[in-house]
């Protein structure tokens, strides 16, 4: 039986730490589908992009092609809809077959959640976010001056300088009242509102990130230097330039002692002790929800855990690993980018 969730893999071809082709492997580590593409991401919904001769098309589990490649950009579905960049640079939305369901006329569209999508136009300071249902229809008008997708039902929106929540209606939950702007001693940045994750959001409270619940009231006043959405029960904070873990209720519950650290996924959470420097990348590893080292720091670079695999690097390969540290899957290194 093919597995469900086959996992890309990146073949060096030759000698050249930058060329590969791309395949696939089941979780056991068996190759499902050959690497002969030049190009793949991740898959969603059952789907993945993958290209062939500088076009992209979209690949079942079985690795026939669903979309034939002859799209200009990757793309990734959700909800059954994909968002898809044009040679032109205008994003539109099409269906699982390829064709267009919104024409290609926005300057960037997001991915539907609950069934609406982000979408903008205009660029920089005269770009205007608004929303758009399946069928097309601009349900939410470009009016905000930044936006995120929902989650959990509310969507940070940005009038003038200041972040509020909407909910699919347009209507405020939480009238925007969190600053857009931080202002320090050197420097002015700006500051946004994350999204909701267990019912908790990120947002500026003026001195720092802390966190509000779906009435708008801090729960987790905070006065974090970042502050990241909740994953299982954890949310990734910065603190004097270390990273750590808060729970829900506001607890330490890992303290902050990482130089870089990625959100819990499958409970696990990939870390980094040491500081960088010119001469010295230091390895990564994996802790647990407790803050125990699961995987060893062995790793300069490393994925999150998804359907029980991570794709990770060491100095001279590539592949992918488990949950006790062993490679399932194993090859030399190539300088793979981004997994999409």
């Amino acid at each position: 039986m093919t597995d469900p969730v086959p996992f890309p893999i990146f073949v060096r071809q030759g000698r050249s730490r930058t060329r590969y082709k791309v395949g696939y492997i089941d979780r056991q580590g068996k190759v499902v589908t050959d690497p002969i593409f030049d190009e793949g991401t991740s898959f969603s919904e059952g789907l993945a992009a993958v290209a062939l001769k500088g076009r992209w098309g979209v690949i079942n589990a079985s690795g026939s092609f669903a979309i034939q490649p002859k799209l200009w950009n990757w793309c990734r579905f959700k909800e059954g809809l994909a968002c898809l960049a044009t040679r032109t640079g205008k994003w539109g939305v099409i269906d699982q077959e390829g064709n267009p369901v919104i024409q290609p006329k926005y300057d960037y569209v997001g991915p539907f959640e609950q069934g609406l999508a982000l979408f903008r136009v205009g660029e920089l300071e005269k770009a205007r976010y608004g929303f758009v249902d399946k069928g097309g229809a601009e349900v939410i008008p470009g009016v905000f001056q930044g936006a995120s997708g929902f989650s959990e039902g509310l969507a940070a929106v940005k009038v003038g300088n200041l972040w509020g929540y909407i909910n699919p209606s347009g209507i405020f939950a939480i009238t925007p009242r969190f600053e857009g702007i931080r202002r320090g001693s050197r420097q002015t940045q700006e500051s946004g509102a994350g999204y909701f994750r267990e019912g908790r959001a990120p947002v500026w409270s003026g001195h720092g990130y802390g966190f509000i619940d779906t009435t708008g009231d801090f729960i987790i006043e905070g006065s974090f230097d970042e502050a990241h959405g909740f994953s299982e029960n954890r949310a990734r904070v910065k603190h004097n330039t270390r990273y750590g873990f808060f729970d829900r209720e506001g607890h330490l519950s890992v303290e902050c002692k990482y130089t870089l650290a990625r959100d819990y996924s499958e409970s696990l959470a990939r870390v980094r002790q040491e500081e960088p420097r010119a001469d010295f990348s230091p390895p990564n590893g994996f802790i647990d929800l407790e803050g125990n080292v699961v995987v060893e720091p062995m790793f300069y670079g490393a994925n999150s855990f998804r359907n029980g695999l991570c794709l990770v690097e060491t100095e001279d390969s590539i592949g992918y690993i488990n949950k006790l540290g062993e490679f399932v899957w194993r090859g030399p290194y190539v300088e793979y980018g981004a997994v999409l």
